[in-house]
C-alpha cells in the first residue's frame, strides 16, 4: 500500500483462533458472505456492508495480529512480505501457536513461502512452526485478516471507525525490526 510518493507499507494480518473453536468461528464468518459470493474481500464491499462485517467480527472477538513493514517504494514486494512473515512467525512462537494457514497465492509463491520458513528454521526459528496454504474461498477464517487489514488501510486514509471497532481484538500490532520510521 502506498503511503507517500516514495514510501510503501506491506501488511500481514492474522487471526488467532483456538483449535477447538475453529469450526464454530469458520461457520459464523461464512455467514457474512452474500449468496453467490465466494469470499469476503474488503475492497469489494460497500461502506454499509463493511460496517456490518466489522460489527459481526468484533462480536466474535477473535484475537488478531497486524505486522507491517514500511520501506521505500519498490516494484516487487516479496522482500517486504518475507520481513512481515518472519516477524509473524516469531510472534506466533512466543504465543506457542505453531500451525499457520496462509492464503494461497500461486504455486511458485507458495513454494517461496515454504523455502523461506525452512531457511528461517535453519537460522533458529522453532522447527514446530508449520505453514499450510488455502484458497480464500475455501477458508473463511482468512477473511478475518482481510477485513482487519482493510480497516487498517481505511484508518490510514482518514476513516478510523472500522479499526476503532476492531481495536479490542488486536493482540499484537507492530512494525518489522528494520522497517523505516513513519
Amino acid at each position: 500500500m502506498l503511503r507517500s510518493t516514495d514510501r510503501q507499507e506491506y501488511l500481514i494480518g492474522a487471526a488467532l483462533i483456538p483449535i477447538n473453536l475453529c469450526e464454530e468461528v469458520r461457520e459464523r464468518v461464512r455467514t457474512l458472505a452474500l449468496p453467490g459470493q465466494i469470499k469476503l474481500h474488503w475492497t469489494d464491499e460497500g461502506e454499509s456492508r463493511r460496517r456490518t462485517i466489522v460489527k459481526r467480527l468484533a462480536e466474535l472477538a477473535p484475537m488478531t495480529v497486524v505486522i507491517t513493514h514500511l520501506s521505500e517504494r519498490m516494484r516487487r514486494n516479496e522482500r517486504c512480505r518475507r520481513k512481515c512473515l518472519e516477524a509473524l512467525y516469531h510472534d506466533m512462537v512466543e504465543l506457542e501457536s505453531f500451525e499457520l494457514t496462509l492464503e494461497h497465492r500461486s504455486d511458485a509463491q507458495n513454494l517461496q513461502d515454504r523455502a523461506h520458513i525452512v531457511a528461517l528454521q535453519g537460522q533458529g526459528l522453532d522447527k514446530r512452526v508449520r505453514i499450510d496454504h488455502r484458497r480464500g474461498g475455501d477458508e473463511p477464517l482468512l477473511w478475518i485478516a482481510d477485513v482487519l487489514l482493510g480497516a487498517v488501510n481505511a484508518a490510514e486514509i482518514g476513516e478510523p471507525g472500522h479499526l476503532e471497532a476492531l481495536q479490542n481484538t488486536i493482540l499484537i500490532r507492530h512494525r518489522t525490526a528494520d522497517s523505516l520510521q513513519p
